[in-house]
C-alpha cells in the first residue's frame, strides 16, 4: 500500500509544479527557456537528469549487469562529453542566443547564418521532431517496464499513465515545469544512485566478496574488454562507448539547459555541480550492475536488475520511492524532449506559415504540438524494445546533424549556409544508413557519421567561399564582445 502511495504522492507534486509554473508561463520565451531565469542549481540538475534519462537505471546497470567492468568505456565517454559541453559550449551558446534572440536551435541557425528563407531552420526542426519521437518512445517504453515490474500494470495501461503525467505538467508549464521538475527528479535519482549501491555492497559482504563472485561466474566480467578480446571487437567497444561524449554537443535538450540560465557567469558553478552529480550517478549505475549479477545471477532482461535488486534488498513498504526514481529519470527526459520538439515546431514551421509578432499564438501551437508529438511516441512504443539501443539510436542521429554545426557556429568564422544544411543532412543520412545496413554491430554510427558530418562542413563551407558579409560581420561583433 506504502508502494502506491508514495508513487502516486511524486505523480501528485508532477502535476502541482505544472499548475503552479502555468500562471508564471506568459509568453513564448517563458514557455521556451523559462525566460531565462533558472539559477546554477536547477541548470546543473535540469541538464544532467534531461540528459541522462531512464537508461541511467535501466540501461546502464543492465549493460553492466551483462558485459561487467567492460560498461566502464561508456560511463568515460559520459563523463569525457559531459565536460567538454560545459566547459567549452555551455557559455558560449547561452551568450550567443541572447544576442541573437533565439529561444531555440533552429531559430539560432537561421540567424546566425542570415537565412532569409529559413530553410535551415525547417530542416533542423524536423531532424529535431523526427529523433526527439524516438528518444521519447525510448523513455515510454522504459516507464511501461518500471510500472509493469512494480506494479503489475498492463504494458499498454503503463506507458499510457506515464505520458499523461508528462503531457499535463509539460503542457501547462513549459520549460518552467520541466526544469523544475527535473530538479526535484534529479535528487531523487542521485539519492537512488547512492543508497541501492550501498546496500548491495552489504549484501554482498566487501569488493572482495564482489569480485569473487564475479569471477566464478565468468572472469571476463572483471575485463575492461568483455568477453571478446579480439583487436576489431575491443576497437568497437572502446570507440563505441567513447563516441557518446563526442555527441553531447549535438543533443538540443542539453543546449536549452544552458540557454536557459539567467546570468551566464553561473555557470562555472553549473558545471562542478553537475559533474559531481554525474560521477557519482553513473558509478553507481555501474555498481548496481555488478552487485546485481552477483546477488542475482539469473534475469530474463537485464534492464530490470535495479528494480529486482531493489525489491531484494529493501521493504516492500519503501520499494515506491525507488521505482519513482526511475520514473524521475525516464520523466525528466520525456519532458525535455516533447518541449524542445515542440519549440522546433512553433518558432521555426509554424511561424513561417504565419507571423506572431507577440508570439501568443505559438504558445498555443507548442502545446498543441507537445499533445501531438506525445502521441506519436506512444504509438513507437507499444512494440517495446531495449532502451538502451533505441536511445543511443536517436542520441546518434542528433549528434551526428548538429554537433559538428554547434561547435562550428560557435567558433569558426568560416562556416556558410550551405556549409551548416550539408553538414546536418550528412550526419542524419550516414547516421540511418549506417544503422540499418548493419554496420553498428561493428562500430556504433555515430563515429562515420560525425566524423564526415564535419568534414562536408568544412569542405562545403570553403568550396562555397564562406559567409557573407553580414553573417561574418554579426558573428565577429559577438567575438569582440566576449
Amino acid at each position: 500500500m506504502l508502494r502506491t502511495i508514495f508513487f502516486v504522492g511524486y505523480f501528485v507534486i508532477l502535476l502541482g509544479i505544472g499548475f503552479v509554473t502555468f500562471r508564471r508561463t506568459k509568453s513564448h520565451e517563458d514557455y521556451a527557456l523559462a525566460g531565462r531565469s533558472n539559477n546554477m542549481w536547477v541548470t546543473a540538475i535540469s541538464a544532467t537528469s534531461s540528459d541522462m534519462s531512464g537508461w541511467l537505471l535501466l540501461g546502464v546497470p543492465g549493460l553492466a549487469y551483462a558485459g561487467g567492468l567492460s560498461a566502464i568505456w561508456t560511463v568515460i565517454g559520459i563523463l569525457v562529453g559531459n565536460y567538454f559541453n560545459w566547459v567549452v559550449v555551455s557559455k558560449r551558446l547561452r551568450l550567443i542566443t541572447q544576442k541573437y534572440n533565439a529561444v531555440s536551435l533552429s531559430e539560432y541557425f537561421e540567424k546566425r547564418f542570415n537565412d532569409k528563407k529559413g530553410s535551415i531552420s525547417i530542416i533542423s526542426a524536423i531532424i529535431i521532431v523526427v529523433f526527439m519521437i524516438i528518444n521519447a518512445s525510448a523513455e515510454v517504453i522504459g516507464s511501461g517496464k518500471l510500472l509493469n515490474a512494480s506494479f503489475n500494470i498492463d504494458y499498454n495501461t503503463a506507458i499510457i499513465i506515464s505520458l499523461l503525467i508528462v503531457l499535463v505538467y509539460t503542457f501547462l508549464g513549459g520549460y518552467l515545469a520541466v526544469s523544475w521538475s527535473n530538479l526535484l527528479q534529479g535528487t531523487l535519482i542521485f539519492l537512488a544512485l547512492i543508497i541501492v549501491p550501498i546496500a548491495g555492497l552489504v549484501d554482498v559482504g566487501s569488493i572482495g566478496a564482489l569480485g569473487n563472485n564475479l569471477v566464478a561466474q565468468d572472469s571476463s566480467l572483471l575485463s575492461f574488454f568483455g568477453s571478446d578480446e579480439t583487436a576489431f571487437a575491443i576497437f568497437g567497444l572502446v570507440i563505441g562507448g567513447l563516441g557518446i561524449g563526442v555527441g553531447y554537443p549535438g543533443q538540443p535538450h542539453i543546449m536549452t539547459s544552458y540557454m536557459s540560465i539567467e546570468d551566464p557567469e553561473e555557470l562555472r558553478h553549473s558545471t562542478l555541480i553537475a559533474m559531481f552529480w554525474t560521477v557519482i550517478t553513473t558509478y553507481g549505475a555501474v555498481m548496481i550492475g555488478l552487485l546485481g549479477r552477483a546477488i542475482i545471477p539469473t534475469l530474463d532482461d537485464p534492464e530490470t536488475i535495479y528494480l529486482s535488486l531493489v525489491e531484494k534488498l529493501f521493504s516492500s513498504n519503501v520499494i515506491g520511492l525507488f521505482a519513482a526514481a526511475v520514473m524521475a529519470a525516464i520523466l525528466s527526459s520525456v519532458s525535455a524532449y516533447l518541449l524542445v520538439a515542440a519549440t522546433s515546431t512553433a518558432t521555426n514551421v509554424y511561424s513561417r506559415i504565419k507571423k506572431d509578432k507577440e508570439g501568443k499564438q505559438s504558445l498555443i501551437v507548442e502545446r498543441v504540438a507537445i499533445v501531438i508529438i506525445g502521441v506519436l511516441a506512444f504509438l513507437m512504443s507499444l512494440e517495446g524494445g531495449i532502451v538502451f539501443t533505441v536511445a543511443l539510436f536517436a542520441w546518434g542521429g542528433l549528434a551526428a546533424s548538429f554537433g559538428p554545426l554547434i561547435i562550428g557556429s560557435l567558433y569558426w568564422k568560416g562556416v556558410n549556409l550551405q556549409g551548416a544544411i550539408a553538414s546536418m543532412l550528412t550526419g542524419m543520412v550516414v547516421n540511418l544508413v549506417w544503422y540499418y545496413s548493419g554496420l553498428s554491430q561493428w562500430v556504433y554510427e555515430l563515429i562515420p557519421a560525425i566524423i564526415l558530418s564535419t568534414i562536408v562542413m568544412i569542405l562545403v563551407s570553403k568550396v562555397t567561399r564562406g559567409p557573407d558579409e553580414k553573417t561574418r560581420a554579426d558573428f565577429e561583433a559577438f567575438r569582440a564582445e566576449l
